[in-house]
Parts: C-alpha cells; sequence; structure tokens
C-alpha cells in the first residue's frame, strides 16, 4: 500500500514539474517575442556627392542709386499735375505746373470783383483786371530731371503747396542695387567683387546674379550689422520686369567652394538641443536604423552638406520617420500612393 501511495506521489510530482517547465517556456517565447523590434514604415533618399558654394548670407532690400525728390520751387496752387504713381516719365518732361500765391490771389480778387460789379462801367472794369490779373499770372512749370518713374506722389491738383513742398519721387529703375545688413563677425570673410545670389520671397523659385560692390565704412552699433551694396548683373531690361525699390530679399555673397561634398535632404538631419550635435539616420542593408553623428557644412532650403567617415555616397538616409527612430529598429520603405 505505501508502495502505490509514493508510486502516486513521484507521479504527481513529475506532471507538476512538466507542466511548471512547459509553462516557463511558454512565458521565455513571450518575451523573447516582445523584444523583437517593431517594423517602422520610413522614407529615405540616397546620399549624393556633389559640389556646394560656401556662402555668408545677408538680408536686405533694393534701393535705387538714382532718385530725386521734385520739390515746388515756390508756394502757390498745383494748377495742373501731369505724373502720378507708376508713370514712365522723360528727363525734360512737365510734371507739374503750379501757380503762385499772388498771382492766385489776384486773379481771385478780380474774380470777385466781376461778380459784384452793378453797372456797366464796374463790370468792364472789372473785366479788364481780371484779363490784366491772368496774363500777368506768375505760373511755374516742374520739369523731370532723370529718365524714371514716379515712386511716390504726395499731392494732388488744385492743392496749395509751400516753397520746397515735396510733390513726388523719382526713381531711375536701371539704377536698382540690393542693400545687405551684413553681420560684423562677417565682414572679414567678404570682399568687393565676390559673386552673390540674391532671393526674394515675393519671387520665389528666381535667384539674381550679382556681385558685391562696396561695404559701407559705418556699422550699426545697436544691430552690430554694416551695410553692403551689392549690384545686378542680369541685364537692364529683366531687372526693370521684375525688380522695384524697397523689396526684401537675402544675399548669398560666395566666399568658397566645396568640391565632392557629401550631400542629404535637409529633412534627413536630426539636432539634439541638449548638446548642439547632429546626426542622420540610415536604413542599413539588412533594413535596420542606425544613427550616425555627422558635422554639418553648407545648408540650403533644402539639402545640408554631411561629414563623417562612416558615409558614402549612395547609401540611404532615412527622411521621414527618423525622429526618435532607436538604433536597430526594423524598418521599411513607404511606397508610393497611386495618383
Amino acid at each position: 500500500m505505501r508502495t502505490k501511495r509514493f508510486g502516486a506521489f513521484l507521479l504527481a510530482s513529475s506532471l507538476a514539474l512538466t507542466s511548471g517547465c512547459t509553462n516557463k517556456r511558454a512565458g521565455e517565447d513571450e518575451e523573447s517575442e516582445s523584444t523583437v523590434p517593431a517594423l517602422v514604415t520610413v522614407k529615405v533618399a540616397p546620399i549624393v556627392r556633389s559640389d556646394v558654394d560656401v556662402a555668408v548670407t545677408a538680408t536686405g532690400k533694393t534701393d535705387a542709386l538714382n532718385k530725386v525728390k521734385v520739390v515746388s520751387p515756390i508756394a502757390g496752387r498745383i494748377q495742373s499735375l501731369n505724373a502720378v504713381e507708376g508713370n514712365i516719365v522723360k528727363n525734360g518732361d512737365v510734371l507739374a505746373t503750379i501757380q503762385s500765391r499772388e498771382a492766385h490771389a489776384a486773379i481771385a480778387g478780380a474774380e470777385a470783383l466781376l461778380q459784384s460789379a452793378q453797372t456797366p462801367e464796374e463790370k468792364a472794369e472789372a473785366e479788364r483786371t481780371l484779363k490784366l490779373a491772368q496774363s500777368t499770372q506768375n505760373a511755374v512749370k516742374v520739369y523731370a530731371r532723370l529718365n524714371g518713374s514716379v515712386a511716390t506722389r504726395s499731392v494732388n491738383a488744385g492743392e496749395f503747396v509751400a516753397e520746397n513742398a515735396e510733390l513726388m519721387t523719382l526713381v531711375d529703375l536701371s539704377t536698382i542695387v540690393f542693400v545687405a545688413d551684413l553681420q560684423l563677425r562677417d565682414v572679414p570673410s567678404v570682399r568687393a567683387g565676390q559673386v552673390c545670389n540674391v532671393q526674394f520671397p515675393s519671387l520665389p523659385g528666381r535667384a539674381f546674379r550679382a556681385r558685391l560692390d562696396a561695404i559701407y565704412p559705418q556699422s550699426s552699433e545697436q544691430s552690430q550689422t554694416v551695410k553692403a551694396r551689392i549690384r545686378f548683373l542680369d541685364p537692364i531690361k529683366e531687372q526693370r520686369a521684375f525688380l522695384r525699390t524697397e523689396m526684401a530679399g537675402v544675399a548669398g555673397i560666395i566666399i568658397g567652394h566645396h568640391n565632392g561634398a557629401l550631400i542629404v535632404p535637409r529633412a534627413a538631419v536630426l539636432r539634439n538641443d541638449e548638446t548642439g550635435t547632429h546626426s542622420v539616420v540610415l536604413m542599413t542593408a539588412d533594413s535596420l536604423a542606425r544613427s550616425v553623428p555627422v558635422n554639418v557644412g553648407v545648408t540650403s532650403d533644402s539639402t545640408a552638406e554631411v561629414m563623417s567617415p562612416d558615409l558614402r555616397p549612395g547609401m540611404e538616409v532615412i527622411v521621414e520617420g527618423n525622429y526618435a527612430l532607436a538604433d536597430s529598429t526594423r524598418v521599411t520603405v513607404a511606397t508610393a500612393e497611386p495618383r
């Protein structure tokens, strides 16, 4: 009887141990499966080798070297105004005619006298006075002193103006330049004659060829910048078609050249704000993510130069889905959506 009970005990113990081992292996498998990196869908782009220009950038706006303010030579009434904003004028054109204040007063007085005349004699005398005032009125013509366009206008016909009052501003669009605010720290890197590219937000996708003409001698204490004058190299007709004064833009002054640089889309470059370092995430041959520290060189709106001994042309960098992507994560490339 004792022998049977002991055998039953051994059998139960064996079953318990077997069950425990089976459950443990199942748990281990579940844990192992849970540590397999999730599959992440990303977009990639190849690293390419290209030559890039090294440039200093400076914001600024356009201005005209040849512009004049037209002022009234006398005090009086604007009898006629022959040019308004946007009109093209030539040197010698009559812009306005101004009747002197004294002449206007004499004519107005004679007209009032004529209206108040009661007898034929009074009326005849008033008419002679009016004709005399009209024949001797002092009217002055104001002429254009350059070929250009009317940029601004300050008066209207019929208004009274003081002597030396501003009437309008004329600009010669063929003399438009770009005046940039150059940071003082960049001054040692630039010099007159360097090639520039000027771009304007109002003209997207278009770059104007230019050349650094001069750096002004006086700087701004507040902004720590100095003015730099940049001349456009495009034909005059093309300038007139696209450029106006007071156009805000950005100038890239070419100060060097990098041959055979490694270029990636700018979206591929990640910045660590805590350390100030940069990195890109590669997609390896076995479809795993691998972060590579890089130094960043020349950048544009869409691309960046990267430097690292671990990078070669043709490698694929992740440009979408790369943020906070852990190393060794298995990735797959997103397929293009059907149109």
